[in-house]
């Protein structure tokens, strides 16, 4: 069998040449080494040549993105299943928006996948920055990046056109909290404040008092509490309107305290409710189905509008009730360790998120400091 190359010595130097092509100079002296150099020069060409194939199939961005962000034909949400990583239904479907809505109509589509250039995702970039913010400029090539990522993970596209594009930086809004008056007021021992009805002040005031999010609220049923040792259990949590599944993260928590006037509502919010079998939902709608998103948002700013707090100005939503316990908590000495088992937190970074100290925690300082000059 002839070999690949053909090898030529002239004077000190070998010579190479691939097939019938031009000999040139391997710039050895050593004969094995000319050999190597030669088998290197051959497999560069093979690549190269595998690089045109791949190139001259013509698939589109439109094309290879199609699957992505489908929960059934996805190859990223399969694999993440597959590695038992948490992905939701609801951050699958926001995905897929961003897709359709965004890459599917601007040109970028139509640019063939293996001849993209980073140079064409920062056009796009660019185009997007015309109409939207930074942050949703961010989250548009962030999902761009993790299906091209994947392509290339999977070695099915040879290079990442998107590498080293970083995110816009954008000075984000803080979250904003309830003040420990404001809360007071808001959950009233007598009465039921701004609320409509018992159940709509209860749902929100396990928000409050204990930290949990929407979708562990509204999928908390009876048999979640244990009103012997004021106790109460979060092991599921609403990943959609339909779908229920372990809390955020996979971190389920049994034996979180709960409050007494926290406790003291659920009872009578038990007394008063139609549907009290263990399975049932502690929140639920007239037939017993659990409430919507849709109605956790009605009744929350119907709330603070009643409270005249403006939720607006101060940046404030349902789930500044899970940043305010965590301020409060950590303001008045409780170890962050113990507060990030109750909020189902893996450490300190995201908690940190969630810790807005204003005027009302720091005036403590002055006292201490008064107190060292005395």
């Amino acid at each position: 069998m002839a070999k690949p190359y053909g090898l030529w010595k002239r004077e000190k130097i070998y010579y190479y040449r691939l097939g019938s092509g031009t000999w040139r100079s391997t710039g050895c002296t050593s004969k094995g080494k000319a050999m190597e150099f030669a088998l290197e020069r051959i497999e560069e060409a093979k690549k190269e040549a595998t690089r045109a194939a791949v190139a001259a199939a013509a698939i589109s961005l439109r094309d290879y993105i199609e699957p992505f962000y489908h929960w059934d034909k996805c190859p990223h949400i399969a694999r993440l299943l597959a590695e038992k990583k948490q992905i939701s239904k609801r951050h699958t479907i926001n995905q897929r928006i961003l897709i359709d809505k965004f890459i599917l109509k601007d040109p970028i589509a139509d640019k063939n996948l293996h001849e993209l250039r980073r140079g064409d995702v920062l056009d796009f970039r660019q185009r997007l920055l015309t109409d939207q913010s930074d942050r949703q400029t961010n989250r548009i090539i962030g999902v761009l990046k993790t299906c091209i990522k994947e392509g290339v993970y999977r070695e099915a596209i040879d290079r990442d056109p998107t590498l080293g594009i970083g995110n816009i930086h954008h000075e984000a809004a803080e979250r904003g909290i309830f003040t420990a008056d404001e809360l007071r007021r808001i959950f009233p021992k007598a009465g039921l404040g701004p609320w409509d009805n018992l159940q709509a002040y209860t749902c929100f005031l396990i928000a409050a008092t204990i930290g949990l999010r929407r979708g562990e609220v509204l999928a908390l049923r009876w048999k979640d509490v244990d009103f012997e040792k004021h106790e109460i259990n979060i092991l599921q949590a609403w990943k959609s309107d339909t779908e229920i599944g372990l809390p955020k993260w996979g971190k389920t928590r049994e034996g979180i305290p709960i409050p007494e006037i926290t406790v003291q509502k659920l009872r009578k919010l038990r007394s008063e409710s139609t549907h009290v079998l263990p399975d049932a939902f502690i929140f639920h709608n007239d037939s017993g189905s659990r409430k919507s998103g849709l109605w956790w948002q009605d009744h929350f700013h119907a709330a603070m509008k009643k409270a005249k707090i403006d939720v607006k100005t101060r940046q404030l939503v349902a789930h500044s009730f899970r940043h305010s316990l965590n301020t409060i908590l950590r303001d008045q000495g409780v170890p962050a360790e113990k507060i990030r088992a109750v909020m189902g937190w893996t450490n300190e970074k995201t908690q940190d998120g969630y810790t807005h100290f204003r005027s009302e925690h720091l005036k403590g300082q002055a006292d201490i400091i008064d107190g060292i000059f005395e």
